[in-house]
């Protein structure tokens, strides 16, 4: 009974590693298909913490590459196109 409880564990912390890490290594554009899809509704806790995460992904999207002098230039021409 120990092991396999001991097993468990081991295998929801290595579940909840990999997934931590395939969100922070994922691009913000994935991240925000991933959240697009998961529909949040801000009726409950989950769906408002959600639709924050969301928020806070698409800042990080319009912030673009800061590293580049044509950064402000990059920021505006995706910002204008349309949203599908």
């Amino acid at each position: 009974m120990e092991l396999m409880v001991q097993t468990l564990i081991v295998a929801v912390l290595v579940t909840a590693s990999v997934v931590y890490a395939a969100w922070r290594l994922a691009p913000a554009r994935t991240k925000l298909r991933v959240l697009d899809a998961l529909k949040p509704d801000t009726s409950h806790a989950l769906g408002r913490w959600l639709a924050r995460l969301r928020r806070g992904v698409a800042e990080e999207l319009a912030q673009g590459c800061s590293a580049c002098s044509k950064a402000p230039d990059h920021i505006q021409k995706h910002a204008a196109q349309p949203k599908r």
